[in-house]
């Protein structure tokens, strides 16, 4: 792992790490002691523990550390180290020396470990211990009798001094219990009743109230004393205050659930461990851990209950810190369990206190890591980690680079970790597009962008760059993490096409203006041949109708029909010529744009049908609101066309049924469409239905020019809208249309 892996990785850690040279100069501290003590790394670097460590604890410490640096051996210290805020809390250090091929120590790497929490709850149960002693040694005693039959009570100068009156006092029996409380004194009449009359003895544990008014507890003892006839002729016993005592296990109650409620609280497993490796004491997260139940471990012994502990490293460093005194710390994987462990095993005055960690998700993540360091090594596209802050010009500090960065850029890891990106700025990088990275980041927002870099060699390089930043678990961002690739060659084929765009424009542009040429003049001629042949089919048709009524009697009747076949012919062609006209004259006239009815137009259009063919029975279902942007002209020639088509090719349906309605389309525009129930037609075809003179069934099933869906065409692209048409034979058609976003 390179420095800066390994400082990157340090820096995540929740332990404080640091190195040390041979001689004891600190050369570098992780984040956490920078947050931890609040010093710069150069405060930290000029005075190392200096006036941080607690002064009852600063002498052992130094005098440990000295020894472990002249004997190279790794040590541990715990010593109480100051926070930024002034307090101090206590610190496990471990420092390991780093040796080179021949064995001497070229530095130590070191790590402090909060166990502040672990030495209270350690200390408060110790005081636990002690207290409990103290109030079992403590005892004042007062003795009393009462002579009988006489029942005079005498007390001793202890139970005066108990009782908060003077040495000598002689209180009558109804005296003495009335210092009992008042609803107490039964429970005592009934015990001292029954030692005179029967010699019962007697111990309870009652209040009372002293002479000052002092509320005390007493253990009262009584017994009978008898004469050679074993009459009874006195009762004696003792009163002890047991106040202390009382206090005292009000207080050791309330340390031990203060105690149990610290350890039920913290993550970790804990237990207690006597010196005969018996559970004495488990939290309810080493119940969790182990998959064992407190009441089926306490006073249970470890090797039995887990007897796959026996020879491995738990029981070597169990009984190593029994057999030293020390705080030993190791980690290692439980089979039975399958769990990896972080075990701490402190040694007590009674034992052992354990606290561990299950770390198999810690364990794993870091082979993950370093899974994850060997695939970003292995990857083309550059990856590069910077701090989080520092958002000034150059940007914040390089941290990590992978081999591609190299690679690409010709500089190495030693070069640029600790630098900034303004490294690989040049001439033609971008400071605008530089500004809006840097207020993106700012932000804390991901950013992309493509900017121009140089190598160490001055190349000009493309990058495409996606910069994220990361965060910790508590949310704080920590890093940037920038994923750069080499796009110079694909920018160049981009500068390429933009040459070839620009040509090709040009190319076109030329074209459309000889097109939009020809096809003026295209229109022209197409007007007037279509105007010039008005006069000689009037010509034809005005002739053969005078032939048939002024020769009628001697035309047969197969020059009749051919007559009318001509009649027929003339009429055909006549609708053939107003649609050309119709068309050239739809190309050339200039569009108007305002809001039209659709459905009012198509209502009209329906009345004119109806008008025409009254006999017919057509269902019109026209949906209301039908309102479009467009030449209210030219819209009603397109309806014109499609209603007439719809009307005449459900003629032969019983009941013919004719739809006009829209639809929102995929994209958000407006669908507007003519539905019918009438002869349909095959969708193989349906490249024919727009064409000019086009028609997909025989005039004599249907008359026709095959012009009007060629005008419905024109209109529509006209107004930048797009026709097409569904359908099936015999099944209806459905003819939609568009007429641009703004509808």
């Amino acid at each position: 792992m390179s420095e800066s892996q390994f400082r990157l990785l340090t820096d995540a850690m929740s332990q404080i790490v640091w190195v040390m040279r041979a001689d004891g100069t600190y050369t570098w501290f992780n984040q956490r002691w920078l947050d931890y003590t609040g010093l710069s790394m150069e405060e930290s670097l000029s005075h190392g523990l200096t006036g941080l460590v607690h002064p009852d604890d600063d002498l052992r410490g130094a005098r440990l550390l000295k020894q472990a640096l002249a004997s190279g051996d790794p040590c541990e210290i715990e010593y109480r180290l100051r926070r930024s805020d002034g307090v101090y809390r206590w610190m496990l250090c471990r420092a390991l020396p780093q040796r080179d091929a021949t064995g001497q120590t070229v530095q130590w790497l070191g790590t402090l470990t909060d166990i502040d929490e672990l030495k209270q709850a350690a200390e408060l149960l110790e005081k636990d211990i002690f207290m409990t002693r103290i109030a079992g040694r403590v005892a004042r005693l007062g003795g009393w009798t009462i002579d009988l039959p006489e029942r005079v009570l005498t007390w001793s100068v202890e139970n005066c001094l108990i009782h908060d009156v003077p040495p000598g006092y002689t209180p009558t029996l109804e005296e003495g219990i009335g210092y009992f409380l008042p609803e107490h004194r039964h429970i005592v009449i009934q015990h001292v009743e029954a030692c005179v009359q029967h010699g019962t003895p007697y111990e309870f544990v009652l209040p009372k109230m002293t002479a000052k008014g002092r509320r005390i507890w007493v253990r009262s003892l009584g017994e009978a004393v008898r004469d050679a006839s074993g009459k009874i002729v006195r009762i004696q016993g003792a009163f002890q205050d047991i106040s202390e005592q009382k206090a005292a296990e009000a207080h050791t109650r309330a340390l031990e659930t203060q105690l149990a409620t610290t350890l039920e609280s913290i993550t970790d497993g804990f237990c207690l461990i006597d010196k005969d490796w018996k559970f004495t004491f488990l939290n309810g997260q080493a119940e969790r851990m182990l998959q064992r139940r407190r009441e089926d471990l306490l006073g249970k012994l470890l090797w039995q209950e887990f007897p796959k502990t026996m020879g491995g490293a738990i029981e070597r460093e169990a009984r190593l810190a029994v057999d030293e005194q020390r705080t030993t710390r190791f980690e290692t994987f439980y089979q039975p369990l399958e769990t990896w462990f972080d075990i701490h095993v402190y040694p007590t005055e009674t034992g052992i206190a354990v606290y561990f960690q299950d770390i198999t998700q810690r364990r794993l993540e870091h082979a993950q890591l370093r899974l994850l360091e060997t695939a970003v090594s292995r990857l083309n596209d550059m990856v590069v980690i910077t701090e989080a802050e520092a958002f000034d010009d150059a940007g914040p500090r390089i941290v990590f680079v992978n081999d591609a960065f190299e690679r690409h850029t010709g500089y190495s890891r030693g070069e640029v970790i600790g630098n900034t990106s303004r490294l690989l700025w040049g001439p033609k990088t971008q400071h605008a597009e530089l500004d809006r990275i840097r207020a993106a980041m700012e932000k804390w927002e991901r950013v992309r962008s493509e900017v121009v870099v140089y190598t160490k060699a001055g190349r000009e390089l493309w990058l495409e760059i996606d910069i994220t930043p990361i965060t910790d678990e508590t949310g704080r961002h920590t890093h940037w993490v920038a994923v750069e690739r080499d796009v110079s060659e694909r920018r160049q084929q981009q500068q390429e096409i933009l040459g070839l765009n620009s040509e090709l424009e040009d190319r076109v542009l030329l074209r459309t203006a000889q097109l939009a040429t020809a096809n003026k003049e295209l229109e022209s001629f197409a007007y007037s041949v279509s105007h010039d042949l008005r006069s000689p089919l009037n010509t034809i048709h005005g002739f053969s109708q005078l032939l048939a009524k002024i020769d009628a009697e001697h035309i047969s009747e197969k020059g009749k029909h051919y007559l009318n076949r001509i009649g027929v012919g003339v009429m055909q062609m006549g609708e053939l010529i107003e649609g050309l006209l119709t068309l050239a004259h739809l190309s050339r006239e200039q569009l108007k744009s305002e809001s039209v009815d659709l459905s009012a137009l198509a209502r009209r259009i329906e009345n004119d049908c109806r008008e025409r063919e009254p006999e017919r029975q057509v269902q019109v279902n026209i949906h209301d609101g039908l309102v479009a942007h467009g030449d209210p002209r030219l819209l009603s020639a397109v309806l014109q066309n499609l209603l007439a088509n719809a009307w005449k090719f459900s003629a032969k349906q019983p009941q013919a049924r004719i739809e006009v309605g829209s639809q929102l389309g995929a994209e958000g525009d407006t669908i507007f469409y003519v539905k019918d129930n009438g002869a349909g037609f095959d969708m193989a075809f349906t490249h024919k239905l727009f064409g000019t003179f086009e028609r997909l069934h025989s005039p004599g099933d249907f008359p026709g020019t095959g012009i009007g869906l060629a005008t419905v065409k024109r209109v529509i692209e006209r107004h930048g809208g797009r026709v097409w048409a569904e359908g099936k034979p015999n099944g209806g058609a459905t003819f939609f249309f568009t007429l641009g976003r703004s509808n």
